[in-house]
Parts: C-alpha cells; sequence; structure tokens
C-alpha cells in the first residue's frame, strides 16, 4: 500500500511538474529581465493568460499551406512530451523507461525537421530566412551535444540516459569535474538550440535578428498555443538536463533522500531560468559570423568531457 502511495505521489507530481513548470520558466525569464530594466514587468504567470487567451482566438491560415504546417504543432508537441518521459531532465520518473541517448537525439532533431518544414511550407520570406538559421545553428551545436552525453555514456559504459543519470550509478560517483563540464556545455548549447541571447534575441522581430520567432510567424490562435507550449516544453526539457548534470557533480545529491533530490531539481532549473535572464540583461546579441566563436566554448567542454571519459575508461 505504501509502495502504491508512493508511485501515485510520483506520478501524480512529475505529471504536474512537466505540464505546469513550461510557461512559469518563461514567466520568471520575463520577470527578472524586467526587474533589472527596471520595470515591473507582467505577472509571472502571464504565459499562462496568454496560452489560454490564444486557444480563444479565431485562425487565420495562409491559403499557400499544406497539411505540413496544420500537423506540425501537435506532431511536435506530441515528440516533446515523449521526451518528457524519457530525458532525465528531473531526478524523479514515475516510470522506468529506457531513454537511450541516440534516440533522445533523434527526437529533438526531429522537432526541428518539422518546425523549419512548417516554416518553408507558408512560402514566407521571413520562414525561410529563420529556417536556413536554425539549420544552420544546429549543424553547428549538436555536435557539443551529442559529445557530452556520450561522454557520460561512455564512462557508464551505457547509452542508456536513465541508468546514466541514476544516482544508484557508481561509475560516476567521483566525476565532478565530468558532470560539471557536461552541464556547462550542455547549459551553452541549449542557449543556442533554444535560440536565447547571444544566439537570438526572443523578444525582436527584426529580420536581421530572427530566428525561432521568423518561423512561427505564419501560427494563429490555437496552433501558435501549441507551438509556444512547445518550446516552453523544449525549454523545461534542455534546462533539465543541464541541471541534472550540475547536480551530479555536487557529492551530497548522491546520498540524499528522493524529495531534497525532486526540490533541487526544480529549484536547478528555475536558477537556470534566471541565469539566462541575467544573460539577456547584461549580455548583447552576436553578430551572425561571430556565433561560431560562441559555440566553440561548448564544443571546447564537450572535448575536455571527452578526454575525462578517455582517461577514465584506460584506467
Amino acid at each position: 500500500m505504501t509502495l502504491n502511495l508512493h508511485a501515485v505521489l510520483e506520478t501524480l507530481g512529475f505529471t504536474a511538474t512537466f505540464l505546469l513548470l513550461p510557461p512559469l520558466i518563461v514567466g520568471v525569464i520575463r520577470k527578472t529581465k524586467a526587474r533589472f530594466q527596471n520595470r515591473i514587468g507582467a505577472p509571472v504567470l502571464q504565459p499562462y493568460y496568454d496560452l489560454l487567451k490564444l486557444l480563444s482566438k479565431s485562425e487565420t491560415i495562409s491559403k499557400h499551406t499544406s497539411w505540413i504546417f496544420r500537423s506540425t504543432a501537435a506532431v511536435n508537441l506530441s515528440m516533446l512530451i515523449i521526451l518528457a518521459f524519457l530525458a532525465p531532465w528531473t531526478s524523479f520518473r514515475p516510470f522506468d523507461l529506457a531513454s537511450d541517448l541516440f534516440l533522445v537525439i533523434y527526437l529533438l532533431a526531429l522537432t526541428r525537421f518539422f518546425t523549419v518544414l512548417s516554416a518553408l511550407d507558408a512560402g514566407s520570406a521571413f520562414g525561410g530566412f529563420g529556417a536556413s538559421r536554425e539549420v544552420t545553428l544546429a549543424l553547428l551545436v549538436e555536435p557539443s551535444v551529442i559529445l557530452c552525453l556520450a561522454s557520460l555514456g561512455s564512462v557508464s559504459q551505457s547509452s542508456d540516459l536513465a541508468f546514466v543519470f541514476s544516482f544508484k550509478n557508481m561509475e560516476l560517483l567521483n566525476q565532478p569535474g565530468l558532470w560539471f563540464l557536461a552541464g556547462c556545455g550542455l547549459f551553452l548549447a541549449s542557449l543556442v538550440e533554444l535560440s536565447r541571447m547571444p544566439a537570438d534575441d526572443p523578444t525582436t522581430h527584426l529580420e536581421l535578428t530572427m530566428v525561432h520567432e521568423a518561423m512561427i510567424l505564419e501560427n494563429s490562435a490555437a496552433n501558435l498555443a501549441l507551438v509556444e507550449y512547445s518550446h516552453f516544453l523544449k525549454i523545461l526539457i534542455l534546462l533539465g538536463i543541464s541541471s541534472q548534470c550540475l547536480l551530479h557533480a555536487v557529492p551530497y545529491f548522491w546520498h540524499s533522500t528522493e524529495l531534497i533530490r525532486a526540490g533541487a531539481s526544480i529549484a536547478c532549473i528555475l536558477l537556470m531560468a534566471v541565469s539566462i535572464a541575467v544573460i539577456e540583461s547584461v549580455a548583447v546579441k552576436l553578430r551572425w559570423t561571430k556565433l561560431p566563436e560562441f559555440i566553440a566554448y561548448s564544443v571546447a567542454m564537450s572535448i575536455f568531457c571527452v578526454f575525462i571519459a578517455l582517461g577514465k575508461n584506460l584506467n
């Protein structure tokens, strides 16, 4: 009876977290940025209100779009919900599902693929412009993400991220440097993956700066609500994986209780959201030609992770 109650509470907590936390993360980012600019800013819960407002509006669709445009929002949301159950973005997961490293990477790439297809399907100049930049950034940053996760898997002798990020994985118990470098590398890569500063300014609608926003300009009403929530969920997953790496770098959390780990997981994600807001408040958007130099920091950290993993395996 106790085990069943524990499983039910864990399932309810997990479901509530991945359904309700994504808009809250965005609300925290916007509120923190507003305070840095000496503004009161919108309420932290404003993203929830925006999603509800979009769901109640009537939709406008270009006559040039096909089924690709109509289905992309639902397909991406479905894949990201699957990722929420597979990816190790939190320490508490109700179902013991295997999450192969390459399956997670391919699902993330597939969501980008459908987003790019949808932008091109609308036939707008902005859509093609943003899609071109999105694919270019993905080509540069994906090696960093793969190498960081593959280094952890190499030391664990497994590509199952559920096992790699398990606190019972003794192979990575005494590797705080590897965890820290992987977490920092994934965080920098997430800024590019999520089109945040200094890679992209999500609050602008200028042609020379848009990446993600340019690809979703043709969406409206309920379709736009699904697109926005999918992006919020992607923020949760990527920041969650980075935060788990950083938490694993702290020896205390390996021996703490499940409740402490769960609270720390959520707190670390929100702390990363605040960090993004701070970065976007004090930094400027880099010129397009300078972005490879910024991505190189993430790639360098991933290469250091590879060296550490090779040294561990040779020993």
